[in-house]
């Protein structure tokens, strides 16, 4: 049985939890073959990525970054008790540190940082969690072995890679799944190499993503995702009291959640799996007796109408109106195009015969507004509307549930709730819907209330 084990980089940050880590992979070592994929520690890709930005526009600050990333690094390490796997794991992390040092200086003698470079300096975050875990599992006589890149082959598209997965299926199984029998594997997830063997990003969120390619290629029995938090729940329990943790999730369900912002799953971990039906586990590391959530093909006999209630604040909404657009093909088209080239990605679509909403991100609204101008339409009035959030009610039982819309609408009128737009996804089990960010906490516990725990 081959269990291919993702640890996130709030767990890897701590030194009692790499023991707790260790302790889980040998109580399960005996029975199963385990390839752990590793996250960054927790805000250390975010701090790459400052640095790289500063030593482009102003070149100060590196040396700064460079000693934060090693004392933090070297300080995790400080855990382990054996001299020799300290050592050997210290020197593997300053000789990244030494890249990172270099690559910051480059940015800011050469004045460039392209696609290329800052993939390089983000990725090295995962480049050093590995060996840091590694050092933990020998250290509580774990045979354990890391690698500096989990084998994945790639397109070179740049922050955005993409899996050529029968290449990357065949040197997984020769560099990884020969010696799990004898070893426990680490590898570091978020990025794979392109044909000229540059580093490829996958963007944020893309270590589940790595996990998810290796577990596929290995033809694991299942990808755990270890977490701070014991899996799915009906709503966000801290604004919830009654919010309660799902078994079980479809790989519809999960992915929806996914895209709509819940931190449980990355949404591109899902396809390569659900082509296989490997279950995707979810696990809290502060109690791994509990079974977590589950996500798989499998129906539930009794399932809930709407599973979870998922939120996404911090989000802008922009309208364009004009009479030209009655009849006229290209529209959507257009209003994407011109996001697109500004790298503002689009959430929610509503559109009537004279007028298209869409949502975005808050962080990208100046940015898409600087961009409408330049959108090959008639546009007559242009509206931007910033106090808002995006509510989702998500369930495969929606799609078989006839008058829920209303039900939905009733629930928010009833407690005064205006909804501002709404729209049906096209796998028919996310409903979403564009409301006053004031008004987000109390129209997710009215619906949880009248909807969620009443299950029907």
């Amino acid at each position: 049985m081959r269990t291919v084990m993702k640890f996130g980089g709030s767990i890897l940050s701590k030194e009692e939890e790499l023991h707790r880590v260790a302790k889980v992979i040998k109580e399960r070592r005996a029975k199963e073959e385990i390839v752990a994929v590793v996250s960054a520690l927790k805000g250390i890709t975010d701090s790459l990525i400052d640095a790289a930005c500063a030593a482009l526009e102003n070149g100060e600050g590196i040396d700064k970054a460079v000693e934060a990333a090693r004392e933090t690094h070297l300080g995790i390490l400080k855990g382990i008790r054996g001299k020799e796997i300290k050592e050997e794991a210290e020197k593997k992390v300053l000789e990244k540190i030494t890249v990172i040092e270099r690559a910051l200086y480059g940015i800011s003698y050469l004045k460039e940082l392209s696609p290329r470079s800052l993939d390089l300096v983000q990725t090295m975050g995962e480049r050093m969690s590995a060996p840091i875990l590694e050092a933990y599992l020998r250290d509580n006589g774990i045979e354990a072995v890391s690698f500096d890149e989990a084998f994945i082959a790639t397109n070179s598209e740049h922050g955005q890679g993409l899996p050529e997965m029968e290449e990357t299926g065949k040197a997984i199984e020769e560099k990884v799944g020969k010696l799990i029998h004898n070893k426990v594997a680490v590898l570091p997830g978020f990025f794979g190499k392109d044909k000229g063997q540059n580093i490829v990003s996958f963007g944020r969120g893309g270590s589940d993503f790595s996990a998810a390619i290796v577990a596929s290629s290995l033809g694991a029995n299942a990808l755990e995702l270890w977490k701070d938090v014991d899996g799915f729940m009906t709503a966000d329990p801290k604004i919830v009291q009654k919010a309660e943790l799902l078994p079980n999730v479809s790989y519809d369900e999960a992915e929806e959640l996914g895209y709509f912002g819940a931190k449980i799953i990355f949404p591109r971990t899902v396809p390569p799996l659900r082509e296989k039906g490997t279950e995707i586990v979810i696990k809290n590391i502060l109690s791994p007796e509990k079974t977590g959530t589950v996500v798989s093909g499998k129906r539930e006999k009794h399932e809930r109408i709407v599973k979870s209630i998922a939120v996404k604040r911090s989000t802008a909404a922009i309208t364009l109106r004009s009479p030209a657009f009655v009849g006229q093909a290209g529209i959507l088209e257009k209003i994407f195009s011109a996001m697109a080239d500004v790298c503002v990605s689009v959430d929610l679509v509503a559109t009537s015969e004279t007028g298209v909403s869409f949502t975005v991100d808050e962080k990208d609204f100046e940015i898409a507004k600087q961009a409408i101008p330049k959108i090959d339409l008639p546009l007559e009035n242009v509206e931007f509307n910033r106090d808002v959030a995006l509510l989702g009610l998500v369930g495969e039982g929606l799609k078989r549930t006839p008058g829920i819309a209303g039900r939905v609408f009733s629930c928010l009128g009833k407690h005064g709730i205006n909804v501002e737009m709404i729209s049906m996804g096209s796998s028919e089990i996310n409903m979403s819907f564009l409301i006053k960010e004031k008004d987000l906490e109390k129209a997710v516990k009215v619906l949880h209330e009248e909807i969620v725990e009443a299950k029907k």
